[in-house]
């Protein structure tokens, strides 16, 4: 019976099940952070105030994860891998393809300031020994913060939200999330939050290229990984200058270069995300892999159907 909780096929609408999915996932981030208040009060006043951040993105991604499973295990009767953590052939192309295309995107921006003369970089002083360590830790980083962003952004909420009503929305709903979330970073902008919603679109779109995660997270972890690390901006407003390799100072118009924010705050950035976003949309290069199962795929469903059957007396 068709209600305002269960649609015509008794199923929990999209809706309540993304409810439900933000709910669980906030109380399990609390509860896996409870431990860190214990730390983070000595850390933030140290050199070591990073590795409470690089807790904290590791703890809510682990809150994250762990509803996503509850959610597809429970609700939609699902492995975790339907929200496109699925392994399949394709997997690692994806995700060095994705991490390319990040590099690049954000390569174009650089080489665009550098031939402006609108940024001037020098290299951080770093022992041999170190540098090993700033490639590990920076990579973790971003890698942790990519997957949770992914995970929440173009995961279950949003692959459910497509359930309920279709693409198009469910991308331009996600993209304003996105950009939402970014809005109390240091330095954002108007600007910025354009092009974090952009972004957003881009993302969006390598999943629905592959129904998988890798691509996206790939991408998300490329731009930023070389943004920062490579090239020595700051991220959505935020610098690590313990990840760094080089100190940029730039010197560009701010509606071009992005300014504190960085590179997602201006100009070039809008023509990088563009670029890489109509790139996605016309390659034939990424396609969705046969066999693997998604929220909306109903192969594992069947198979289940079957093999109960057969244990039927």
């Amino acid at each position: 019976m068709k209600t305002v909780f269960v649609n015509r096929h008794g199923e929990i609408r999209s809706g309540w099940r993304i409810g439900i999915f933000v709910v669980v996932a906030v109380a399990l981030m609390y509860l896996f952070a409870s431990p860190l208040r214990f730390l983070r009060p000595g850390l933030a006043e140290t050199s070591l105030s990073w590795l409470g951040m690089l807790l904290g993105t590791v703890v809510a991604l682990a809150g994250a994860l762990l509803a996503s499973y509850l959610l597809t295990r429970f609700v939609n009767r699902k492995p975790l891998g339907a929200i496109g953590l699925w392994f399949h052939a394709a997997t690692f192309r994806e995700f060095t393809a994705g991490c390319i295309l990040g590099f690049l995107g954000m390569t174009i921006i650089f080489l665009a300031l550098l031939l402006m003369n609108g940024v001037e970089v020098t290299f951080t002083v770093i022992e041999p020994a170190g540098i090993a360590a700033v490639i590990l830790v920076s990579l973790f980083h971003f890698a942790s913060a990519a997957m949770l962003e992914e995970v929440i952004f173009r995961g279950y909420p949003f692959q459910t939200l497509i359930q309920g009503v279709t693409v198009l929305p469910a991308v331009l709903i996600m993209a304003v999330l996105f950009s939402a979330a970014h809005f109390f970073n240091p330095n954002a902008s108007v600007f910025g939050m354009i092009n974090i919603a952009l972004a957003a679109i881009l993302l969006s779109v390598a999943y629905l290229k592959t129904r998988s995660l890798w691509l996206p997270f790939g991408l998300h972890l490329g731009w930023n990984f070389s943004q920062t690390t490579l090239y020595g901006l700051p991220t959505s407003g935020i610098s690590f200058d313990q990840y760094q390799f080089l100190v940029a100072s730039v010197s560009a118009p701010e509606w071009l270069s992005g300014g504190a924010f960085g590179p997602e705050g201006g100009l070039l950035a809008t023509v990088s995300l563009t670029i890489c976003t109509v790139y996605l949309l016309k390659s034939p290069q990424f396609t969705i892999p046969v066999g693997i199962i998604t929220l909306d795929s109903i192969e594992d469903l069947i198979m289940t159907e079957t093999t109960n059957e057969g244990e039927r007396p």
